[in-house]
């Protein structure tokens, strides 16, 4: 018998690869009590129970959110066309979903022709309260909303610079009024992002996710890259 026993025989032995005798004669050498050769066959045996209890798993949906998210902010690098004004990015942040009403409403609402959407986002000390809606003209959409700083309860928010773009052209900028409240109209585009212009740094909000069911929406995640 061999003093000890490699790791592809122990890799093979767990997968049920091995030759009979072979398999006995690893058994027998695991029962003397060799620690070596029964710590490779833990290891290689909880591979083996991962690898197949793998195939069935599901990624959490907030994962595939925060990383489908973060491809749609990537995208942005894409498609520099239009006639609006184009702007110098700077570095940004995603900002973080807290709630979102279409999550809590039944299946039979979100399904409607009317869209309306409830959403809270997250950005460092800064609150970002968000409603979407059908506008009249067709293919438009209301979007009204306020930011709050958690840091600054006694005082009245700066007013916010705002830019609605879509790729890296600017399409729409706007403020924040004294109590902190904006509002736009807009139509859907392929790429639009919500930008807001903090003083710890631009925060973005990419708009699509929100009406892509297969995309999902902004998330749980800071993610922060540059842009030129």
């Amino acid at each position: 018998m061999t003093d000890h026993f490699s790791s592809p025989q122990w890799a093979d032995r767990v997968r049920g690869l091995v030759a009979e005798d072979l398999r006995e004669e690893m058994d027998q050498h695991l029962q003397s009590g060799c620690d070596q050769c029964r710590r490779a066959y833990a290891a290689w045996h909880g591979f083996a129970v991962f690898a197949d209890e793998e195939s069935g798993f599901e990624a959490p949906r907030d994962a595939v959110r925060v990383s489908k998210t973060y491809l749609a902010q990537r995208n942005l690098l894409d498609g520099r066309t239009g006639s609006a004004r184009r702007r110098a990015w700077a570095p940004s942040l995603l900002a973080t979903l807290v709630f979102d009403s279409m999550q809590a409403a039944p299946a039979g609402v979100r399904a409607s022709g009317v869209y309306s959407r409830h959403l809270l986002f997250a950005a460092q000390s800064m609150a970002i309260d968000l409603r979407i809606e059908t506008a009249a003209k067709a293919g438009s959409f209301m979007l009204a909303g306020q930011i709050a700083d958690s840091s600054r309860p006694d005082q009245l928010p700066r007013r916010i610079d705002l830019s609605l773009v879509d790729g890296d052209t600017e399409i729409n900028a706007f403020q924040t009024n004294e109590f902190g409240e904006f509002q736009c109209t807009f139509d859907r585009g392929k790429d639009l992002t919500l930008l807001f212009n903090l003083e710890s740094g631009e925060v973005a909000l990419p708009l699509d996710p929100l009406f892509n069911p297969t995309t999902p929406k902004p998330s749980s995640t800071n993610s922060q890259r540059s842009r030129s």
